[in-house]
């Protein structure tokens, strides 16, 4: 199935109305997953929009087919990885109506993290030195935070990139 491009602006509207069905996919995750509750429920990172939707949200898109939203999680050494299968929903994301929402989470390495508390700084140290073709093509594009709360809007990657969400 061949999905078009839409072409409009991604803002704060978008962003909120992807805060809760964030959440419930993390929700949904563990309960899918109870055996992956206690080595990586408390390493989440941040969840973040990236990818077209989020270079849209910095006005640098060419329209949005769907929401790529990436759980970023500390690495635990006892379970060094986990599925990078993606979760697809459809949900109603303020002016786009109802689209895919992706869900993916990511593991950053232990060696990155050591010593870095900050969220963003720890995603762009990841996004700097990307240790896989996954992680380097996000590297690519754009990384806006969706969760926690303080991270609501925040333009982590490109470094130096401005958001213009709207």
């Amino acid at each position: 199935m061949h999905e078009s491009y839409i072409h409009r602006a991604v803002g704060q509207a978008e962003l909120e109305s992807l805060v809760s069905v964030t959440i419930a996919e993390e929700e949904h995750f563990f309960a899918r997953n109870p055996h992956l509750v206690q080595p990586y429920r408390s390493r989440l990172i941040c969840a973040c929009l990236c990818q077209g939707a989020a270079l849209q949200y910095l006005g640098r898109g060419h329209g949005v087919k769907d929401f790529d939203i990436h759980f970023f999680y500390r690495q635990n050494p006892a379970k060094p990885r986990l599925s990078r299968a993606v979760k697809r929903v459809r949900g109603t994301v303020s002016g786009f109506g109802e689209v895919g929402v992706d869900f993916v989470r990511t593991v950053i390495p232990v060696q990155l993290c050591a010593g870095v508390e900050n969220p963003v700084e720890l995603v762009r140290i990841f996004l700097l030195n990307p240790p896989t073709p996954n992680a380097q093509h996000l590297s690519q594009n754009a990384v806006i935070g969706v969760c926690p709360n303080a991270l609501f809007g925040v333009a982590i990657w490109p470094p130096d990139q401005q958001a213009t969400g709207q």
